[in-house]
């Protein structure tokens, strides 16, 4: 039984969730009891462990009748994300009075890309009506709360999961694998992030689970037999002492129907409009638009400059040098060596070292007119601007580290910063500020007060921010946080690394808003005298990498060791990223190989992007790379439901075109890294009785860009709006009835042309 309303039977309550009528896709079915299951397709996926809430120093659970059920009431109404119904169980937690409420939402169907407009989702609140003491458990790992939280058994259907974790926005933690007792192994508590499930069958029925608010003190933890059962819960985290009263904690459980990488843009949409994040500052960050150069770990001048010369004259070379060969290089990074930090790596002032810019930062900005992006550590116990070192600013004191306590701190600092050409702040170590400061696990506001000044601030003077090092609740952070532009999403780049494989860590990043970071690289293979004593043999894997990913495209070659023909790939020549719609992601198959090793996946890297020019005008782009043996894929399976009748052709040879349909898949083998498969997918269209596909511009990564291509007009002609650097020269490729030729065309002095198929022309403003 299922109704749209609460059915209230015999002392069952119920809230059920009727996806289409007649239909029941997703359900979470609440006992008058407060246990619960989640249902999908008639199946139940979950079961409820029990609630749990420390307080008074012990912990307080429905499992031995220690958790009071007080009352139970229901509540309705309306907020951004749309209509919602609530079931209410108010508990007594020895002193405290513990809200734990299941919240039913229909949304605005104009917040989904994807989904079916009626697809509902529930969150699961926490509220703590009178506070909480001592509530502290004895592992910052645990949690002081549990709910939701599910039993970890068999499902009566296989289950598949996929959980982020770690450093670098969640990659380096990242599992998967079967649900199940034996198989679900997971990085919990501080480093833990979003958890999904999903089921091997064709739609793959996608459930997300993740905090919804106060990402800073939320948590989930995988309880094990040792500590009471085979059980997953989400609560605030274990170290926290008191929650004072009031407080209120979400989590959010969304159910997809149209696979992985769907559920997961639909569920951070949510996300982004609930805390109203924009794409204001992504969309116009200099750094995610422009190349740049940098000098971070695995760079050529990572701690090394050219020989017999200083930071400063070896910035001023690359510049000279750049400009000679004609590499567009719009911005320059500065790491860690260029300022003041202790033995204990805490930075101590935040200013340049003499040794490094003689001349100051300043000079240095107006000499070579980059922007920059500066790096910037956890801060020392010794920092000058600290009130307790004679600084004028209030800092928590702990150990070998300090935290700011004031958002005058990060105002001054970044004010006076962008005198010498500061465009956006790089905020790394975020994972040892946050743990090695002790009051930042003990008290549930402090994390999310340190991270929200420093994005004040940057906001206020103009600036984005980067991450580095972050832990998903970082992330998750920065939908409070819009300047929060872009996040480092694969470990630090050396040559001859994996780097490059960040197809699974750019899903969690774009959902959220955040524009995914590989970091930089080297754009020729052997550079003498590189301080990593290795060469790097896929140049091309990591600048498609770059290219495909839409963040931060930075080269880091020495003076002399750059290969423009390579570079001029990702970018036009005014050093503008031509990429894609959206990040190229691991298609949903490669996800459910990671997790069941049978699965008829891809052993290998698959991804796929788009760009997207409205209607039916949709060109697709699949990279695969390291990949084992052969893998055939459909465009269902690519992501490219709803894309007109399209045919694919590899990038390089545009004449080996070839329908992509259910019957008529893609077939990829051979596809390594340094030779990676990239392969173009372009709309069929009939002009004067000819198959015609436009190709775009091919020696490009990304041939159909639309920061290349601003409009397209279909009649009884093809008409293109190009726009580039002044007088830049673009070589433009259609296919005719399975013949491939370009039409070369030469942009205005205002770096614009029109171009039309039919003559063959085309005309430049």
């Amino acid at each position: 039984m299922c109704l749209r309303s609460w059915l209230y039977v015999s002392l069952v309550s119920w809230l059920c969730v009727t996806i289409s009528e007649g239909n029941q896709d997703f359900a979470v079915n609440v006992n008058s009891d407060g246990t619960y299951n989640v249902v999908i397709q008639g199946d139940v996926w979950l079961k409820s462990a029990p609630t749990f809430f420390r307080a008074d120093g012990q912990v307080f659970s429905s499992a031995d009748g220690s958790l009071k059920l007080v009352k139970n009431t229901q509540s309705s109404g309306e907020d951004v994300i749309g209509q919602w119904e609530a079931n209410n169980f108010l508990y007594q937690a020895g002193s405290s009075q513990i809200e734990a409420s299941f919240v039913q939402y229909t949304p605005d169907p104009s917040i989904f890309t994807y989904n079916n407009p009626s697809l509902p989702f529930m969150l699961f609140k926490q509220r703590y009506i009178n506070g909480a003491n001592n509530t502290a458990s004895n592992s910052s790992a645990f949690t002081i709360s549990g709910f939701p939280g599910f039993l970890i058994q068999e499902s009566t259907i296989p289950l598949g999961y996929l959980s982020y974790a770690g450093l670098m926005s969640g990659s380096l933690g990242l599992m998967a694998g079967g649900w199940g007792p034996s198989s679900f192994k997971i990085n919990d508590g501080i480093e833990g992030g979003p958890l999904a499930l999903f089921d091997r069958v064709k739609t793959a029925n996608t459930l997300i689970i993740s905090p919804a608010s106060r990402f800073m003190s939320s948590s989930i933890w995988r309880q094990n037999s040792s500590t009471g059962g085979d059980n997953v819960y989400w609560g605030t985290m274990g170290g926290v002492e008191n929650v004072p009263l009031g407080v209120e904690t979400s989590f959010v459980l969304f159910y997809g129907n149209q696979g992985i990488n769907k559920a997961f843009v639909s569920w951070g949409q949510i996300l982004q409009r609930w805390h109203g994040r924009t794409d204001q500052y992504t969309k116009s960050d200099f750094t995610i638009n422009y190349l740049g150069y940098w000098m971070d770990n695995g760079a050529y001048y990572y701690y090394r400059t050219e020989k017999g010369k200083n930071d400063q004259d070896t910035v001023l070379d690359l510049k000279t040098y750049m400009g000679q060969i004609g590499v567009p290089v719009r911005y320059i990074q500065y790491d860690e060596w260029w300022y003041y930090w202790d033995n204990d790596h805490g930075v101590v002032t935040w200013t340049a070292q003499p040794k490094i810019f003689p001349n100051g930062m300043e000079w240095l900005y107006n000499k070579t007119q980059y922007p920059v992006v500066a790096h910037s550590m956890y801060w020392s116990s010794n920092t000058t601007y600290a009130k307790a070192n004679g600084g004028e600013y209030d800092f928590l004191i702990d150990g070998h580290k300090a935290l700011p306590l004031e958002e005058r701190f990060w105002n001054d600092l970044l004010a006076e910063s962008r005198d010498w050409g500061l465009f956006v702040y790089e905020q790394d170590y975020l994972n040892e500020e946050f743990e090695q400061i002790r009051k930042l696990l003990s008290d549930i506001d402090l994390g999310r007060q340190w991270l929200t000044q420093m994005g004040n601030a940057a906001a206020k003077n103009g600036l984005t921010i980067q991450y580095c090092m972050s832990y998903p609740r970082h992330m998750l952070q920065s939908l409070e946080i819009p300047v929060v532009t872009q996040a480092r999403v694969s470990h630090d780049n050396r040559p001859n690394t994996d780097n490059w494989k960040i197809g699974v860590t750019s899903l969690f990043s774009w959902s959220l808003g955040v524009a995914p970071f590989k970091d930089n690289f080297w754009t020729t293979s052997v550079q003498p005298g590189n301080g990593y004593n290795s060469t790097e043999p896929h140049t091309s894997l990591n600048a498609v990498v770059a290219t495909l990913s839409t963040g931060p495209v930075g080269i880091s070659d020495m003076v002399g060791g750059m290969n423009r023909t390579l570079i001029m790939k990702s970018v036009n020549t005014d050093g503008l990223i031509l990429k894609p719609s959206r990040p190229a992601t691991s298609i949903d198959n490669r996800i459910r190989r990671m997790a069941w090793p049978d699965f008829e996946g891809p052993d290998g890297e698959v991804w796929s992007t788009y760009s997207d020019f409205g209607g039916k005008n949709k060109y697709g782009i699949v990279l695969a790379a390291d990949l084992q043996g052969s893998y055939t894929m459909t465009p269902c399976m690519a992501g490219f439901q709803g894309f007109p009748t399209s045919m694919v052709f590899p990038a390089n040879n545009p004449n080996k075109i070839q329908p992509l349909t259910d019957p008529q898949p893609l077939t990829m083998s051979g596809c390594t890294m340094t030779d990676f498969c990239l392969f173009y997918v372009s709309p069929v269209l009939t002009i004067n009785g000819k198959q015609v596909l436009i190709q775009g511009e091919l020696d490009k990564w990304v041939p159909m860009s639309p920061q290349r291509v601003t409009n397209i007009n279909i009649a009884d002609d093809i008409t293109i709006s190009l726009s580039g650097g002044v007088h830049e020269t673009v070589s433009f490729w259609f296919n005719v009835d399975g013949e491939s030729s370009p039409v070369t065309c030469t942009l205005g002095a205002a770096g614009l042309a029109t171009l039309s198929f039919t003559s063959g022309t085309c005309r430049g403003t």
